[in-house]
């Protein structure tokens, strides 16, 4: 089976989630001898890309045109292949058959004016012209649902992220009992205001974390008293099985995907004003600072089992079976 990797996406950010799981794809499809990978690189200082290895041979390298990530790729296959995009682009040749991945609807939530208008269009393209499209979380299929009420539900896949076992215990390493956020302290609906009022009322240190290596964050949940992730909307919540993979109890705000992700044992908090939530996540705070967090953290660990990359990329080869020529 001839599938094509349009990576894109490693030219746009330095490091992100998006970068994440397009790498633990790519990582698996290289070297799956039942497929034929061909690939579009572009120039690009994504920390992830730099982290794999790629067998040249695959590897179609591509001026960065200007405005490329909204132009069509030059591609003209000559036999049927499976084109999927890492942001949002198609290919227009018969031949070829369109996956389009969605992480998120956030820019029909929380952006505004062009640049909302101009991913939306971006966005609305792909899915019209992709055989298939694969949803993060039942949460995101739901929003695509609601947005693009003419999608047939039977072209949406529901596929998990996975979580790396670079995330594990690490019993020499001690504690230090901060709180720590993960992600980014500027975007408004990630909530960082509110883990900032949960250290004040709680009067413990709050350490943030976002373009970190792996081993580093491995470390800093394994350190933490606990991960705070009061955001308002995730696509799935990649640091809530870091964490708890990572022996870290994760406080979490119940909205979006999050109770999909965080188990039936999760530790969350309703949605409300930020005070509100702040003081909800200062109280369990507080519980776990004065009892033991052993059957928090084993719930966690059971709970992570559920996600594997390696599940990941099996059920989006299966998609792409599906859909071939």
């Amino acid at each position: 089976m001839q599938v094509t990797f349009d990576n894109i996406i490693y030219s746009l950010q330095r490091v992100g989630g998006i970068s994440v799981v397009w790498t633990e794809i790519l990582k698996r499809a290289c070297i799956d001898p039942e497929l034929s990978v061909s690939m579009f690189e572009y120039p690009m200082t994504n920390i992830l890309r730099k982290q794999i290895e790629i067998p040249e041979t695959m590897i179609r390298p591509k001026p960065l045109r200007r405005m490329e990530r909204y132009r069509e790729p030059d591609f003209k296959p000559t036999e049927p292949t499976i084109f999927h995009s890492s942001y949002f682009r198609v290919c227009d040749n018969p031949l070829a058959q369109n996956v389009t991945t969605i992480h998120d609807l956030t820019y029909h939530f929380y952006r505004i004016g062009l640049p909302k208008a101009v991913h939306l269009w971006e966005e609305k393209k792909a899915l019209k012209h992709s055989k298939a499209i694969i949803c993060i979380s039942q949460n995101t299929k739901r929003d695509v649902l609601r947005f693009y009420p003419w999608i047939p539900e039977d072209c949406i896949h529901v596929i998990y992220n996975g979580v790396s076992d670079a995330f594990y215990p690490m019993p020499e390493v001690k504690k230090k009992g901060y709180l720590l956020y993960v992600g980014n302290t500027s975007v408004d609906y990630k909530r960082y205001d509110v883990a900032q009022e949960v250290a004040k009322k709680t009067g413990i240190e709050l350490v943030t974390a976002s373009a970190v290596r792996t081993e580093q964050l491995n470390q800093m949940y394994n350190e933490a008293l606990c991960l705070l992730y009061p955001s308002d909307y995730e696509g799935f919540g990649i640091p809530v099985l870091e964490a708890q993979k990572a022996g870290c109890p994760v406080i979490a705000q119940e909205s979006s995907s999050i109770p999909e992700i965080i188990g039936s044992k999760g530790l969350m908090v309703k949605h409300g004003s930020g005070i509100q939530m702040a003081d909800a996540m200062a109280e369990i705070v507080m519980e776990l600072k004065s009892r033991p967090t052993n059957d928090i953290i084993q719930a966690g660990f059971e709970n992570a089992k559920r996600f594997s990359w390696d599940k990941t990329y099996k059920l989006t080869k299966q998609v792409y079976q599906q859909i071939i020529i």
